[in-house]
Formats: structure tokens, sequence, C-alpha cells
């Protein structure tokens, strides 16, 4: 039994680097770097054209292309944040980019196979902490599975984002915060700031815990924990402009509530528009239950390390709540991955339910590749 979850790890990334070889061979010509998402419309570097990147028609992309060029300058040294969005963000997420890079020693020809290795890896990770907490909490192995099916995860894999990294350092966090604090947990948190600016709420939870625990030394080490960012955050605000300078992302804008339950207009027929509106709201009720049900467990208990680290990302998804509507179904199941993550970690009935809620919506979004391999092959 001990080494089923292993097993299980084992067997989650080859599924998943199948499925990316069938999208990448029957829809997009075997090019893979179409699993950047790059668009058409915007500007590509120059530097880049040995790669024939792929380029999606009538499209701005997604932001799996900003951490493509950024792999291939992760100190801001040839000049491709210029054709980054909002250069200041991007490369503050630095992470996946980085290991990228070093995987690939460098060099240019090296970094896509690397980018999407380096996303491979979190798969592993993140599958064998969850299949180790399933059998810590009674369950199959198999369980762990269950990872492959958060939004971050789904995202990463075909649009190559970064938010798959903070996904699984979370799931990790859980893991070895339970064995108290060491090096691992603490590990952990650094990078797990570093793959994102939310995963500092990781190390702020934790911080929490042990302040409500009494023991300030491990509070204070939580805290150290995010140093490395510092040096970093200097670097990133000394070389790169605070703006976007593309307009392909447009900035986050407060919106009202009463948003969400404004239909969105679909172009297709009415049994698809109900459905899609019907899994719109889905996203709405996983996430409003996902903050409920943080709330519940750090008021009724038991008052574990991730229970404060849910909260923490419970309070930060209610105040960015407002920045999101429906219709795109990856904004905000990408943000609250880890808060999703966090509550699905508790193992119970009501718990897995965030996440059922959220990820068919995401699932939905990527049937045109489902049905281009279908008919490729029928």
């Amino acid at each position: 039994m001990k080494r089923l979850p292993l097993f299980t790890a084992l067997a989650a990334v080859p599924a998943c680097l199948a499925w990316q070889a069938i999208t990448v061979h029957f829809n997009f010509g075997g090019n893979w770097t179409a699993l950047f998402c790059t668009g058409a419309e915007l500007r590509q570097p120059p530097e880049l054209a040995h790669e024939r990147i792929y380029l999606f028609p009538n499209s701005t992309g997604y932001d799996g292309q900003y951490y493509h060029y950024q792999a291939h300058d992760p100190f801001l040294q040839r000049g491709l944040a210029a054709y980054i969005d909002s250069p200041r963000l991007r490369y503050r997420r630095m992470l996946v980019p980085t290991a990228a890079w070093l995987l690939a020693f460098g060099q240019d020809r090296w970094i896509d196979p690397a980018f999407i290795a380096v996303i491979l890896a979190f798969v592993f990770l993140g599958t064998l902490w969850s299949a180790r907490l399933a059998v810590e909490l009674g369950r199959h192995p198999a369980w762990g599975f269950l990872f492959l099916i958060v939004p971050a995860t789904l995202i990463s894999l075909n649009r190559m984002t970064v938010d798959i990294a903070l996904a699984a350092l979370a799931v990790g966090f859980v893991w070895h915060s339970r064995r108290g604090i060491s090096a691992p947990v603490l590990l952990i948190l650094a990078l797990a700031a570093l793959a994102r600016e939310t995963g500092v709420l990781l190390a702020a939870g934790y911080s929490l815990y042990w302040l409500a625990e009494r023991r300030l030394r491990a509070a204070a080490l939580s805290a150290v924990a995010l140093l490395p960012l510092v040096p970093w955050y200097l670097f990133v605000e000394r070389n790169t402009s605070p703006a976007a300078n593309l307009g392909a992302s447009e900035a986050a804008k407060l919106r009202s509530p009463l948003v969400w339950f404004e239909l969105r207009e679909y172009e297709w027929g009415t049994l698809v528009k109900f459905t899609l509106h019907g899994l719109d709201y889905a996203i709405l009720a996983g996430v409003l239950l996902a903050l409920a049900l943080a709330v519940v467990v750090v008021i009724r208990g038991p008052r574990k390390p991730e229970a404060y680290a849910g909260l923490r990302y419970a309070i930060a998804a209610a105040a960015f709540f407002c920045t999101f509507g429906p219709g795109d179904p990856f904004a905000l199941p990408r943000v609250v991955s880890p808060l999703l993550v966090l509550v699905t970690l508790r193992g119970s009935g009501p718990a897995l339910a965030p996440l059922l809620l959220v990820t068919p919506r995401v699932l939905v979004h990527s049937w045109p590749e489902l049905a281009g391999v279908v008919r490729a092959l029928f």
C-alpha cells in the first residue's frame, strides 16, 4: 500500500502527456508550441522565429504565451519582456519559467520541451501528495487522481499556465504541514510564493496557525520562508514597467456581484446555451460553497494548518470575487484552485462538492479539441 501513491502519480504523468500528444497531433499538425496558445493578433519575438510558433487566428492568445517568452528570457537579458503584456506581474511568477530554463540549461532549442516537463513534474507531485493524503484518510490512493481535475491542472496542461505549480504545492503544504514545521514545508512555502503572488497566502495561513498555537518561533519561521521574494521582487521592480503594454490582457475591474446573474449570450443553439448558463452558475455555486466551507472548518475545527491557509484564500477570493464575471471558464477557477484544493483535501462528501461544481465548465470549454480528435479518428 505504501508504494501505491507513487504508482498513482507515475500513471498520471503519461496519461497527461498522452492527451497533450494526441491533441497536438490531431488538432495542431504536430506543432507542440500550440500548447502555449499564442495569439496571431499580437507581435511575436523575432528571436523565436525558428520555433515556428503555432498562432491561433483572430486571437490574442492566452497567458501561456507570455510564460513561454519568459522561459526564454528569465533574467530579462534578451528584451523578450517587450512582448509580454504585463512584465512586472508575469516576472514575479518566476518558478515555472525559470525551472524550464534551468532544465534546458538555457538552450533555446530545449526550452519548450523543458517547460512541458516542468508542468508534468507538478502533475506528478500534486498527484503523489494527493494520493498519500487519500491513504492517510483511509481512502484508496486512486483518489489522488482528483488532482487531475483541479481547474489549475486542466488549464495548465492545455494552456501552459503556471497555476498548476501553486495547486500542487498547496497539496504538498497540506501533506508536510501535518507533520510539523520542517525544511520541506518551508521550502514549499517559498516556492509557492515564487509560483504566483497568491502563494504568499500559504505562508500567511501557516503563520496564523502557529500564532493561534502560541508558538511564536514557528510563526516567525513561516514568515521567514518568504524572504526569497524580496531580492527577486526588487530585481523585477527595477527592470520592468508596471503597465500592460500590449492590451491583450485587461486589468481586473471591480464589478457588481449582480453581474453573475446576467446571462451571457452564447452563439450556439438553445440547449447548448442553457447548459453553459447552468455551468456558469455552477462555478458561482462552487466558489461560494468553498468560501463557506473554509470559514466553517476554522470555526468548528479541527483547526489544522490547511484550515488557516484555506481561510486566507477564502478571504482573498471574497475580496477579488467582484473582479470576475460569468462567461470566462478559466479566470475565476484558476485563481480559486488553491482554495478548492485546500477544501477538497478535507476528504468528506461536502468538501468534494466545490471542485465537482467548478470543474465541468472548464472541461466543456475544451470540447472543440476533443471534437477535433474524434473527427480525425472517425
